[in-house]
């Protein structure tokens, strides 16, 4: 039987191992700069692009999850 927690415990070693080498760094900064991680994604009058947004923004904040050592 999986056990969901050892899966997802391997699933963020995978996030880590991919984001921390050099190639991933580049690929997470680009990501962060396309996906509105360090500003408002917002769009002002417009709801839906404001949602389009968000979305973008949802995926590089949970890839920062997944990467992120807990203590």
């Amino acid at each position: 039987m999986v056990d969901p927690i050892k899966e997802q415990e391997k699933l963020k070693q995978m996030y880590t191992d991919v984001f921390t080498s050099e190639a991933g760094k580049k690929v997470l900064e680009d990501l962060e700069k396309r996906c509105n991680y360090h500003w408002t994604s917002y769009v002002a009058g417009d709801a839906h692009a404001t949602t389009f947004e968000e979305g973008k923004r949802a995926t590089i904040l949970h890839i920062h999850q997944m990467i992120i050592k807990e203590t």
